[in-house]
């Protein structure tokens, strides 16, 4: 009890003294205004999509498509990562901060993407700050500090900063998008695939009911979610498959087609997923 107090604390600590920082995030109120965007995840569905259909509208993209050997032909503006001390050195996230995943490998390559990409903007959980900055680097911390978001927004009704999903829509909604549409986030999938694009295989069918459920509810006051699926439907947002939308049949594709060898070897250090 006395733990999750002081955690309590030191989080409004952290706030207070980081709101500078965290207000650079005002730039990007409404400069997106009554567009349309796609936010893609990491889920397997992506391995039967061919990401040249999703190249007409704004992209936030999330976990590591920048990886994909196609990346290149999407309109990829911003890039978020939720996962927090995600950039930290392995000793602290294995020693000092068990609970949080460690990819020293992983998040070294996405840092020299990072640097080789200063057209990009990135959004990063504010526990990254120590130890990666860049003038292409924003950061968010449980809320958007901005005065002019009304009382009612999504972000002052449910904790929306608790995963990327999430994140990335509450980023979309504060940019002024009216419409998203949902790319390889397959929980939003009913049925849905566990596993993701970068791991072989086709995934594992598996049900996640009332995924979101909360957060769909309150978000859709806000803004217009359709998720785009292989060949079925959705619990709480709108959905349409891959072939309504694109005029394509889907086609698999292993990741070894997907992914070049040196990034495959590299997923490969984390023991969590199934490369090869």
């Amino acid at each position: 009890m006395f733990g999750d107090e002081l955690t309590k604390s030191l989080k409004k600590f952290i706030l207070k003294i980081s709101q500078l920082e965290l207000s650079k995030i005002h730039k990007f109120k409404d400069i997106h205004k009554d567009e349309s965007c796609y936010i893609f995840g990491d889920g397997t569905s992506l391995k039967f999509f061919d990401l040249n259909h999703f190249s007409d509208k704004v992209a936030i993209v999330n976990g590591l498509l920048p990886f994909h050997n196609e990346f290149d032909v999407l309109n990829a503006k911003y890039m978020l990562i939720a996962e927090p001390f995600w950039f930290y050195p392995e000793l602290w996230t294995k020693y000092i901060k068990r609970n949080t995943i460690s990819m020293p490998y992983i998040s070294k390559a996405y840092r020299e993407f990072i640097n080789n990409n200063p057209d990009k903007q990135f959004f990063l959980n504010f526990s990254n700050f120590p130890v990666i900055r860049s003038k292409n680097i924003n950061y968010f911390f449980q809320d958007i500090l901005d005065y002019r978001l009304p009382e009612n927004y999504i972000s002052r009704r449910i904790n929306a900063f608790t995963d990327s999903l999430r994140s990335s829509i509450i980023m979309a909604t504060y940019m002024g998008f009216k419409k998203i549409y949902l790319v390889g986030c397959d929980y939003t999938h009913y049925p849905s695939r566990n596993n993701h694009w970068y791991e072989k295989g086709k995934g594992v069918f598996s049900f996640h009911e009332n995924y979101q459920k909360e957060f769909f509810k309150i978000a859709k006051d806000f803004v217009d979610i359709t998720t785009i699926t292989l060949d079925g439907n959705s619990e709480f947002i709108n959905s349409v498959t891959y072939k309504e939308y694109t005029g394509h049949d889907f086609i698999y594709r292993e990741n070894t087609e997907m992914i070049n060898d040196e990034y495959l070897k590299i997923m490969a250090t984390w023991p969590g997923y199934s490369i090869f």
